[in-house]
């Protein structure tokens, strides 16, 4: 009908017999401006899903530098959603499979078909919001990065964020990860579970892409300025490490033009101000050297992760894990989350146990978890696939694809091939050279894959492994704890003079030790 359409708005148009609902859709700017900014520099936000209006738009403000800024910063999206562009239906198509135009009265609750379809046809639309975002807006801005000789950093959604987007392939395109990791202030246990996945998923990123620094908006928090010492800011900073950060980049150090006290803010209220007029300034060498010695040593090497996470197909990490803990993986093992992309793109068997294309990542079981209750027709073919060439994967069957460009036979043939057997046998059983866990904890599985726990502590304690160059092995251990810890570390290592290394002061000494029972483990006695 859109030829029959007039200039004033007036359809010319008569309808054949029946009843008829006429639905106008049309696509407009939503006015949505970009902040906080000054006045100068306050505009309409740029069209995230079309690549050459990113490219017009990064190469205009870098162009206003002189001189070669050294990096570009994605920071935590906060622009609000965005579900269409002028090519929409064209990137549809190319990457669905299937034309959009009938199904798209479904965008306005109308059920196109039946309430199943349509659900389908819109899980197609997110994800395709979801690739065209972090394809061409975060990777645009990594691309035009790069040709200027710059790095390039990005967040991605970071807390709740209202935004249609998948925060592993949002982050994926940079050369460093970021998540964000407010401050724990007094009286505050844990932060919340969506800072957890969202730091885990940074990491996460650059194990499975060999990218070697994850970074973190740190020490960020509202309502608290100037108030905070390193005493209280230590435990923010020692959890970070434990979920992989080896880079801090704190919040917020403004430029100081004058002498009064205390001084230039980025905003009243928001953020802990390392600056030279902060009262405890002088003495600050100690904990920079700490915050820098660690992420030094935890630069080294190379993450171990004995278990790779995949998070399904149907949301980010931030929203599956936003209000909850991750409660799948047993205490004292390594894990990666791993998105689509990374399912379709990188994982592969190395040498009879998963690994991925683009790093030395290496894991013993793919667990499906997340939103894995649905799976498309490609992730099952995938899953088939890797099993069929030596992976060992845990999870149950999925129930249905979420996607219209599937076919429902397809998919059952699929899902039947690779689970057929379950019901009659409670052990794992063989698909190709792999082998399929059903129906069992992630714990179980791997103890019939002999695979102890990495570390073996009683909690508080936080520990995270890095497997060093030529063979030595690296734990960051810490106590989170409001009292002294003291007990046996176990670690799965055996056969190396272990030694304490100090990040507060430098120093190192050797560590009293003693083989365990086991003797393919090491005991250390600990006092934090």
């Amino acid at each position: 009908l859109s030829p029959r359409l007039q200039a004033d708005g007036r359809l010319d148009w008569t309808p054949p017999p029946g009843d008829w609902v006429v639905l106008r859709l049309a696509a407009s700017l939503t006015g949505h401006r970009n902040g906080p900014a000054p006045e100068e520099a306050t505009g309409l936000e740029v069209d995230k899903l079309d690549g050459e209006r990113v490219r017009r738009y990064v190469d205009h403000y870098l162009d206003l530098f002189d001189g070669g800024p050294q990096a570009l910063l994605s920071d935590s999206i906060e622009s609000g959603p965005q579900n269409w562009t002028e090519h929409m239906l064209a990137r549809f198509r190319e990457l669905r499979g299937y034309d959009a135009k009938p199904w798209l009265p479904a965008l306005t609750g109308v059920v196109v078909g039946s309430a199943a379809r349509s659900d389908r046809f819109l899980w197609d639309f997110r994800r395709t919001i979801a690739q065209l975002l972090a394809r061409e807006h975060y990777g645009t801005l990594a691309q035009a990065a790069r040709e200027r000789g710059m790095s390039s950093y990005a967040e991605a959604l970071e807390d709740h964020r209202p935004q249609l987007g998948d925060d592993l392939a949002m982050r994926g395109h940079a050369d460093v990860p970021v998540g964000a990791l407010w401050t724990l202030l007094p009286g505050e246990d844990a932060p919340r579970p969506t800072y957890l996945a969202d730091l885990q998923g940074a990491a996460s990123v650059a194990h499975v892409r060999g990218k070697p620094v994850v970074a973190a908006e740190s020490f960020t928090s509202f309502g608290w300025p100037w108030a905070l010492g390193p005493a209280e800011l230590k435990p923010t900073a020692d959890l970070a490490l434990a979920l992989g950060v080896n880079r801090f980049l704190i919040h917020a150090s403004t430029h100081q033009p004058d002498d009064r006290a205390p001084g230039m803010a980025l905003a009243p209220f928001l953020g802990q101000y390392l600056t030279r007029h902060e009262t405890w300034a002088e003495p600050a060498r100690a904990w920079i050297d700490y915050l820098s010695r660690s992420a030094f040593l935890m630069q080294q090497g190379e993450p171990v992760a004995d278990i790779a996470y995949f998070i399904g197909e149907e949301g980010p990490v931030t929203a599956l894990f936003g209000d909850r803990p991750i409660d799948a993986i047993p205490p004292g093992y390594g894990f990666d989350f791993i998105g689509p992309d990374d399912l379709f793109e990188r994982l592969q068997v190395v040498d009879g146990v998963l690994g991925s294309s683009a790093s030395s990542a290496r894991w013993q079981l793919l667990v499906l978890g997340g939103a894995s209750q649905r799976m498309s027709v490609p992730a099952l073919r995938r899953l088939r696939d890797l099993l069929e060439a030596g992976a060992s994967v845990l999870g149950s069957a999925p129930l249905d694809s979420p996607s219209g460009a599937d076919d429902p036979a397809e998919f059952r043939r699929l899902r039947d091939a690779i689970w057929g057997r379950c019901a009659q046998q409670g052990a794992p059983h063989a698909i190709g050279k792999g082998r399929l866990f059903c129906g069992q904890d992630v714990a179980r599985a791997l103890g019939q894959l002999g695979l102890a726990p990495d570390w073996i502590a009683a909690p508080p304690l936080q520990v995270r492994h890095r497997r060093l160059d030529g063979g030595g092995e690296l734990y960051f251990v810490s106590n989170p704890g409001d009292q002294p810890w003291s007990g046996r570390l176990s670690l799965r290592a055996a056969g190396l003079d272990p030694w304490l290394w100090h990040a507060d002061t430098g120093a190192r000494e050797p560590a009293a030790f003693q083989p365990g029972a086991d003797p393919r483990r090491t005991e250390l006695p600990l006092a934090l």
